[in-house]
């Protein structure tokens, strides 16, 4: 079971798949709109976030981006009643799954079952947030700063978003370890980019370190 939230103006439009989820096995919550999603959003840390793309004077969009920082690890979809390419591509820039209305069950389920399958192994992992920030790093041509880590990944700020276009090294100077990574997402931030990334190395020597190096932060909260 996986805790979803489901975003629109009208709870009478999205009722049907708040019934399908639940069935399913799934804990369904729902907010009307744009603020009512960004309280949930505070109060809980939901799995998946499924929302309609026009809210107001917000749209799905931007709580994706919000989530990118306040929630790196949950997974979302964006619902539209017709396609728009130019919205189809922002949501892919922005990790998240773009469906036009109406929406096939089975295919939902089904979509809904494999980040599913995504969640669970990162909840073996807490994320921890650095008690002083950031932490130092390297990555491919420039500097770059961790703002949280564990036992499976990372989430750092880059200069250059090509910089973690595909598979990267992640050094920490300050404790000579160099590791690799694979990005899942990315999304803009106030001095460059912020990357959401899993560990991809197979050097036992270089995950020991790591392990190491988690287990030497403490954490912010």
């Amino acid at each position: 079971m996986i805790q979803i939230l489901i975003v629109g103006t009208s709870a009478e439009r999205f009722a049907a798949m708040a019934n399908l989820l639940v069935e399913s096995g799934h804990d369904v919550i729902s907010a009307l709109g744009f603020t009512e999603a960004v309280h949930a959003l505070d109060d809980r840390s939901p799995d998946l976030l499924i929302s309609e793309v026009r809210l107001g004077a917000f749209n799905g969009l931007h709580l994706v981006i919000r989530c990118r920082t306040t929630h790196p690890a949950m997974r979302t979809i964006i619902l539209d009643r017709t396609y728009d390419s130019g919205l189809a591509f922002d949501a892919q820039s922005y990790g998240a799954t773009y469906l036009v209305e109406p929406v096939d069950a089975a295919e939902l389920l089904a979509l809904v079952s494999r980040m599913r399958a995504e969640i669970n192994p990162q909840r073996r992992w807490p994320r921890k947030q650095l008690a002083g920030g950031s932490l130092v790093a390297h990555v491919a041509h420039g500097p770059a700063r961790v703002v949280d880590l564990s036992y499976g990944g990372l989430r750092l700020e880059v200069l250059e978003k090509a910089d973690v276009a595909s598979g990267f090294d992640v050094a920490i100077p300050g404790f000579g370890i160099t590791v690799h990574a694979k990005p899942v997402w990315t999304c803009p931030a106030p001095s460059g980019w912020f990357c959401g990334a899993e560990l991809s190395e197979a050097n036992p020597q270089a995950l020991s370190g790591w392990r190491r190096l988690v287990d030497s932060v403490h954490d912010a909260a």
